[in-house]
């Protein structure tokens, strides 16, 4: 009975110290802001279908990492084509 005490307490731990971090990375995210000039030329780039160069961009002008990157440029997608998300009804 004691050990099954022990492993419940160990996974409680991990699973709150899984969200602290979690918590922690999304409050990074501000670390590398993106001026209008820049958000401009990405989203010419998106629109334009070359989302590797708008990657590119980001992460030359701002310092951001590539996962934040793709983040970024995925927003960009989404609300680039708003039909996309929303077909509409016949």
């Amino acid at each position: 009975m004691a050990l099954v005490v022990i492993d419940l307490a160990v996974v409680v731990t991990w699973f709150a110290l899984r969200h602290r971090t979690a918590a922690a990375r999304t409050e990074t995210v501000d670390r590398h802001p993106v001026d209008a000039e820049t958000h401009t030329a990405v989203a010419a780039l998106v629109h334009a279908r070359k989302p590797a160069q708008a990657m590119s961009l980001l992460r030359d002008r701002t310092g951001m990492p590539l996962r934040q990157a793709k983040n970024v440029v995925d927003a960009v997608e989404a609300t680039d084509r708003p039909h996309a998300a929303h077909p509409r009804s016949a």
